[in-house]
């Protein structure tokens, strides 16, 4: 009788982390299809002109010289406050350095924007939102 108490024990011990990791994920949502959009910021830093773009995910988005392609957004609920991340690909065409493919590769963090940023002589370019 002991034992299977014991056994018991140990099996709510060890599943139910993974029961409440279950349970977490269902406020976490990917969006990575033509139909979400992502809406990110671009400062101009020679005029200080600040422009909010729509762009569809996977899609490029094309701002003077810079392409902008947003893979995919990552909205999580799972604390209570909305955090949306996008993984973020910029290329400059223009470029002479052909062997750098992308000048920013990686993902960005709205609540967040100093954590992974974007650094380019003329634009800042950060993730506000996505849909």
């Amino acid at each position: 009788m002991a034992t299977r108490i014991l056994a018991y024990f140990f099996l709510f011990i060890f599943l139910s982390p993974i029961y409440a990791l279950g349970q977490g994920l269902k406020d976490v949502k990917i969006l990575d299809s033509n139909a979400n959009t992502a809406n990110i910021v671009i400062l101009d830093k020679i005029t200080s002109k600040k422009n909010t773009h729509t762009i569809q995910i996977n899609k490029k988005y094309k701002f003077y010289s810079l392409e902008v392609l947003v893979k995919r957004c990552v909205l999580d609920n799972s604390d209570g406050s909305l955090k949306t991340s996008a993984f973020v690909q910029i290329q400059d065409p223009n470029k002479k350095n052909k062997d750098q493919v992308y000048i920013y590769n990686g993902w960005m963090f709205s609540g967040f924007p100093s954590i992974n940023p974007m650094e380019h002589v003329n634009y800042d370019i950060w993730i506000e939102s996505c849909v």
